[in-house]
Parts: C-alpha cells; sequence; structure tokens
C-alpha cells in the first residue's frame, strides 16, 4: 500500500495539503515577549490547551470559539497570515508542531509544550491520517504499515522522540510550561490554574473571582470536546505484543539519560 501523502523539505515532512514555503515563512517569524506558542506533536493535545490559552487571554469571550478558527497554525499558515490572524490588544498565541530548535525564539515569549504517551500518540496519528483524507489521501491504510511508519519517523512532522526529548530538556527554563496530556485529562481544573500561573499578569486571580465563573466557561469548553480527545489507552485496541515491545524499547533508547525515560511508566 502506498505511505500517505507528504510534502517534505529537508527530509522533514507535511501533510500533502501543506505549502511547503508557508512551513518555511512560519519558521522565520520574528517572536515577541508575550508571546505564547502552544507547542506539540500532532495528536498530543495540542487543540486542548489552546482553548485553555485563549479563554484565559480573552477574558470577555463566551463560548470559546474553535481555535482553528482565531489561532494561527504557524507552520501551516505562514508567517504573514499568521501574523494578521492574532489579536492586536492580546498577547499573540500561536499554535505549532515545529521542533524546538525552529520555532521561533524570544527570552520574554511563553511556551507551553504538550507531550503524551507515545504509543497513544501514534494510534491517534493513525486515526487522523486515515480520516483527513485532503491532506494525506490515505483513507485506507493499515495500521501495521503505518506502525512501521511511525517508528521509523516516516510521518508527518517526523520522529516522535526527536520533537519530545528537546522539548522535555527545556521543562525547567522559566518561559517553558511542560504538561503531559494525561495530567490535562485526569486533573483539568489544576491544569488551567497552573497555566494561568505561568501566563502572568494576575490570570490566575481573574478565573478565581466572581465565583469561579470563567473558570468554568473555559472547563465547559474543553467538556464540549473531551469524549474524542482524550482517550487514554487507546492503543491497547491496535498495538501487537510485538509492537508494543518495539515502541518501549524505542522510548527507553531515546529517553535514556534525559529524565523522561520513567515517564508513563504505568501506560506504557
Amino acid at each position: 500500500m502506498l505511505p500517505p501523502s507528504f510534502n517534505a523539505h529537508d527530509g522533514f515532512l507535511v501533510p500533502g495539503s501543506y505549502d511547503i514555503a508557508n512551513l518555511l515563512s512560519g519558521r522565520s517569524l520574528k517572536a515577541r515577549p508575550n508571546d505564547v506558542f502552544v507547542c506539540s506533536y500532532p495528536d498530543c493535545g495540542n487543540d486542548y490547551v489552546l482553548r485553555i490559552v485563549y479563554g484565559i487571554l480573552h477574558n470577555d469571550v463566551a463560548p470559546i470559539p474553535p481555535p482553528e478558527t482565531v489561532v494561527p497554525h504557524l507552520e501551516r499558515v505562514g508567517k504573514e497570515a499568521a501574523e494578521r490572524m492574532t489579536a492586536k490588544d492580546h498577547a499573540r498565541l500561536f499554535k505549532t508542531h515545529l521542533p524546538s530548535k525552529w520555532t521561533p525564539a524570544h527570552d520574554a515569549a511563553k511556551y507551553i509544550c504538550v507531550g503524551r504517551n507515545p504509543k497513544d500518540t501514534s494510534v491517534a496519528h493513525y486515526y487522523r491520517t486515515r480520516e483527513y483524507v485532503e491532506g494525506y489521501h490515505y483513507e485506507n491504510g493499515q495500521w501495521d504499515d503505518y506502525f512501521e511508519l511511525f517508528l521509523a519517523g516516516q510521518v508527518d512532522f517526523g520522529d516522535y522522540f526527536d520533537f519530545f526529548v528537546p522539548w522535555f530538556q527545556r521543562k525547567d527554563e522559566d518561559n517553558v510550561l511542560f504538561l503531559t496530556y494525561e495530567y490535562l485529562a485526569d486533573e483539568t481544573r489544576d491544569a488551567i490554574l497552573r497555566i494561568a500561573r505561568f501566563l502572568g499578569d494576575d490570570y490566575e486571580d481573574r478565573l478565581l473571582e466572581h465565583r469561579e465563573e470563567r473558570l468554568h466557561v473555559i472547563v465547559d469548553a474543553l467538556e464540549n470536546v473531551k469524549a474524542p480527545l482524550i482517550q487514554l489507552g487507546d492503543w491497547k485496541t491496535l498495538y501487537s505484543a510485538d509492537q508494543s515491545e518495539r515502541m518501549l524499547h524505542k522510548f527507553h533508547e531515546k529517553t535514556r539519560g534525559t529524565g523522561a525515560q520513567h515517564m508513563w511508566a504505568d501506560l506504557m
């Protein structure tokens, strides 16, 4: 079977519907103080966090709109379109799946990175690749074939571990907040307040004012999307015993000595 349809630049793959010119343009964006970048490998909870961040920054907006209508996906739309989409009277908010080395950098910008158990990530990635026919033309793709592509890093946005490890190693930087998908699912209220605290400017206090009304607006927005997004342990429906062992081996190999080697031990 043919692999999914991709476009490539120097071996870095993006969905076939993406324009490489926008990828390069997005990478060249000049980050500013107070910019907020929500960074994740695909299918790790980026849009979920975007809803939270948008709801915190735009305290007067209800209901919270779908992220794709108000937040630019940097490498998909390119620098110029991204700058046009960002709010003029709030901190600029961007979505990206770019690796750390290519994400626009500024010491006074803020970066929220989301990691997820790679087994669940690969299954979610597979389902999305099949469903997004326009981007991948892989609607009849089989899991066993896709697993081999994912394990080899021959999927859009490259090897999962090439994204995850560099961002994880930045987790102690003052302007980086590293969260996990599983934490967002299990401790949603706490995660929202933690993100607000990270963003600064008394955002946490605002959420807790007026009987926590704004906090409830954000939680309600997440509940509308939570069921299809949060499926912990879904990898068990597709992985064979051999595939599970091979992914676990790669996880240990790629994370050895990074501090991440014990993450998700009870989930994989």
